[in-house]
């Protein structure tokens, strides 16, 4: 009689154990995307993971290891308690609700139509009050913010500010991380035109100091009306582009404090206020982003061998094989020098193209077309 054999069945691998150390299992956690849901899930692993992550200097690293920081939704022109729209899906979408900014005044009350948005940029909202005359710069996700009033000076009825941008006055410092008020000092500069809409001008404002810089001026060689579009940081100086019966871009160099206005490119044809704006190129020289004809078309300013700047066309994208279908009208609503990120309304529908790659997303439909701030920063509430 043969004695069958049993068959053994193969015993399941035991669960590869976590490192007991630390800092090494804290390597593998800085290593979670920068997404709103990684960090308060892995929090909720177990009481050891819930320490690590919630560590102050974890989140400083968190934030070092991902100095590029993601796109997670815009903020859209009109100021409110819900102007923030997320490009996330869930488990990361923020609700609109979550990021209430600071408008209310010292009695309660809230005149949204008071408030303008002059960009964002190292995560942080800049926000202006024309009827206070007062700038503030504004934290969403933790909801903290600093305010400071304009001078009279700077705006009355001889002139008007119309537009600002929030910069690191660490800017030279490469050690340093933005998140929040306390990563690095910030300053804002601003800039205007005047009442004869023929000359602009711009200032700086450092939370350092605590001190407004003298006004600088320039010379438009045609009517300007405004400044609506947020500026751009290319290098050190910011570049805004003027609305008026002319086109041109103004320069506002950070380190000489002077304001220059370079001229447009002349075979860069524009239809409206929607179809331009300043970018960074790819070696982060000056650029501009064209629409016209449903093609794209992005200028680099160079300087030739006789040291004269000109400008020339770098590259030219036909919309249909970008979006991969027909574009029929078509609007840039915004753009982020800090992630080279573009927000297009074409034919009904918003969408994300990063120029870096020309990688295209779909968002939703809409019929409203107003001017959005791309919003980026590492957002990890929860915890």
């Amino acid at each position: 009689m043969t004695r069958r054999r049993q068959r053994t069945c193969p015993r399941p691998d035991a669960p590869v154990a976590l490192p007991d150390d630390d800092d090494i299992l804290s390597e593998i956690l800085l290593r979670l995307p920068p997404l709103p849901s990684s960090l308060p899930r892995a929090s909720l692993v177990c009481k050891r993971w819930c320490r690590l992550v919630a560590a102050p200097h974890f989140r400083r690293s968190f934030r070092a290891r991902h100095r590029k920081l993601p796109l997670i939704g815009f903020f859209d022109d009109f100021v409110g308690s819900t102007f923030f729209s997320s490009v996330l899906d869930p488990p990361d979408l923020i609700p609109g609700k979550r990021f209430s900014p600071p408008i209310r005044d010292d009695k309660g009350g809230c005149q949204p139509d008071k408030w303008w948005i002059f960009g964002c940029r190292h995560g942080l909202v800049l926000l202006y009050n024309r009827a206070q005359k007062e700038i503030v710069l504004w934290d969403p996700p933790t909801g903290d913010h600093r305010r400071v009033a304009v001078p009279p000076e700077y705006d009355n009825e001889e002139k008007m500010i119309w537009n600002g941008a929030v910069l690191c006055a660490a800017a030279g410092d490469c050690s340093h991380v933005h998140g929040g008020f306390n990563s690095c000092p910030f300053k804002v500069a601003v800039v205007g035109v005047a009442s004869n809409y023929t000359e602009v001008f711009a200032c700086i404002y450092s939370w350092e100091t605590g001190q407004w810089s003298d006004l600088v001026s320039a010379t438009v060689p045609f009517v300007a009306y405004c400044v609506i579009h947020p500026g751009a940081l290319v290098g050190n100086a910011i570049y805004w582009m003027p609305v008026g019966e002319g086109l041109g871009i103004v320069e506002f160099d950070l380190d000489r404090h002077n304001l220059a206005v370079i001229e447009w490119p002349s075979c860069a044809k524009v239809s409206g206020n929607g179809t331009s704006r300043i970018i960074v190129t790819e070696d982060g020289g000056l650029g501009l982003a064209t629409l016209s004809s449903h093609m794209l078309k992005m200028w680099e300013r160079k300087v030739c061998s006789e040291g004269v700047a000109k400008w020339v066309l770098q590259k030219s994208h036909e919309l249909q094989k970008i979006l991969g279908q027909r574009s029929g009208a078509e609007v840039i609503l915004g753009y982020a020098d800090d992630i080279n990120v573009m927000l297009l309304w074409i034919d009904g529908r918003i969408w994300v193209l990063q120029l870096d790659s020309l990688q295209c997303t779909k968002l939703w439909e809409t019929n409203i077309i107003c001017r959005n701030h791309p919003y980026a920063t590492i957002y990890d509430s929860g915890i």
